[in-house]
């Protein structure tokens, strides 16, 4: 599976107040950490900066870049964010996190896409906002998917987000979500399927032991990929064991060589 590191957020005190501060040594030893815990992409987010939001993004691509050689998904709210750290990415393909069907959203952010030969964070969400129901939120995705593939983004290019939200919330969020990753990889097995993992928790206690297994849930349902922590190692452990459980990983070797590694040969 496909891991975001989600850490290098600037809604999370200490991201903001080292991008305030700009604190290249401590963004630089996070990239650095989330790397070697496995991360195969780092999401980078300067939101919390409106004002200065476009330059800082640029500064934050070019510094962490300095220290990881694995891509970055470009995560913003605002479409010249998005340009100003696609413009200096240079380690590989990024993810531009993310496009919706909503009309100026999908307007503004697919020449990005397209001029960028960007893989995509697609999510379910249309100008009507987050519908409530699973068939309601996969027919928007099975929409978004339609146009992004009409205007020429491949299926293998795009990362099909269901939308997690808190089962604080309401207690069948979680079950919608899975519904919608099944849905998808059924009618469209090439789409990449993804998710903010820790949205399923928000507001609850022991969030780590909620995360863990609504990802073996999500996983089992086809999900490909989540914005997640890597520094979490039971969260990890998660992954190379469904993976195994799941014949995603031949002769289990990524399971035997991930724990080998940690607690040696025995």
């Amino acid at each position: 599976m496909l891991v975001i590191g989600e850490k290098i957020n600037s809604t999370r005190k200490p991201i903001k107040q080292a991008l305030a501060a700009k604190d290249k040594a401590f963004l630089q030893k996070l990239a650095v950490d989330q790397a070697s815990a496995g991360a195969h992409y780092l999401d980078v987010n300067t939101g919390a900066f409106p004002g200065e939001e476009v330059e800082l993004m640029q500064w934050l691509v070019g510094v962490v870049q300095e220290v990881v050689d694995i891509p970055l998904a470009i995560d913003s709210a605002n479409p010249a964010a998005l340009e100003a750290g696609l413009r200096v990415h240079v380690n590989g393909t990024p993810i531009i996190n993310s496009i919706t069907l909503e009309q100026a959203r999908f307007k503004d952010v697919l020449p990005l896409v397209l001029e960028h030969h960007a893989d995509v964070l697609a999510l379910s969400i249309g100008d009507g906002g987050i519908t409530s129901t699973a068939e309601e939120r996969f027919e928007v995705a099975k929409r978004l998917v339609d146009a992004l593939r009409t205007e020429g983004v491949e299926q293998s290019h795009i990362y099909l987000d269901p939308l997690i939200q808190p089962i604080s919330v309401q207690n069948d969020f979680g079950l919608v979500a899975l519904s919608v990753i099944r849905r998808v990889k059924q009618e469209f097995p090439e789409i990449n399927t993804t998710c903010g993992l820790s949205n399923i928790s928000f507001g609850l206690p022991q969030r780590g032991k909620l995360n863990r297994a609504f990802l073996i849930m999500a996983m089992a349902a086809g999900l490909d990929s989540a914005i997640l922590d890597p520094l979490d190692d039971e969260l990890m452990d998660v992954i190379k064991t469904s993976e195994a459980l799941l014949g995603k990983d031949r002769f289990c070797k990524n399971y035997i060589r991930a724990f080998r590694a940690r607690i040696g040969d025995r």
